[in-house]
């Protein structure tokens, strides 16, 4: 029986003590990360969420808005993953199945509800070091992510956020290539124009 399954275990996972294999992982390969969750270590698991757990959460974040949804998504996610990681067979990378999974979850719940479009409601945790302007910007590109539609979202999200190639996408959202850059074009072009229209009615304010 393979030793993750729900949101217990992995908690568990994060609280367990470290081991001597542990400290090795770090520096350890992908595929050797994965053939150690597979043989049923737990510091593999931890592993694999020290290294993919912030990209997830991130993306998550960028589609939808909310950093509780976010959170649940992600969590959904890794749970999801060590329940199929022994149907994993490498045809795409690990990070590339992950982003399938998240962005399908991300999609699901933005088809059952409509956007967040309130500035004030996109907010996440900010560095020390962030400056007003790359605070607002980020902000704005957030509202401005928030009205395209959840399709060329994903797209333009794992491309520029995740940095997948139109293949990898392709694998991830199960898209034809074709389909990949006609939505990827789309989006880019939909993006510059909400946020054109986005300082100049910021611009035009009293």
């Amino acid at each position: 029986m393979h030793p993750m399954g729900t949101e217990a275990d992995v908690e568990e996972a994060l609280r367990a003590h470290r081991s001597p294999m542990e400290s090795r992982l770090p520096h350890a390969a992908e595929s050797e990360v994965l053939r150690a969750c597979l043989a049923g270590a737990p510091e593999a698991f931890r592993e694999l969420l020290a290294r993919y757990r912030q990209p997830a959460l991130a993306l998550a974040f960028q589609m939808l808005g909310s950093a509780e949804d976010a959170e649940d998504v992600a969590q959904e996610a890794f749970v999801r993953v060590f329940q199929s990681l022994k149907g994993f067979r490498g045809q795409a990378s690990f990070s590339t199945w992950l982003y399938r999974i998240v962005a399908n979850l991300c999609l699901g719940r933005l088809r059952s509800r409509r956007p967040c479009l309130a500035l004030e409601t996109c907010r996440e945790p900010c560095g020390a070091a962030d400056s007003e302007h790359q605070i607002t910007e980020a902000l704005l590109a957030r509202q401005v992510l928030a009205r395209l539609s959840p399709e060329l979202r994903a797209v333009l999200l794992l491309r520029e956020q995740g940095a997948l190639s139109y293949r990898e996408i392709g694998e991830a959202l199960r898209l034809p290539l074709g389909t990949v850059r006609s939505r990827l074009s789309k989006a880019r072009i939909a993006f510059r124009e909400i946020w054109k229209q986005s300082l100049q009615a910021r611009e035009g304010s009293p």
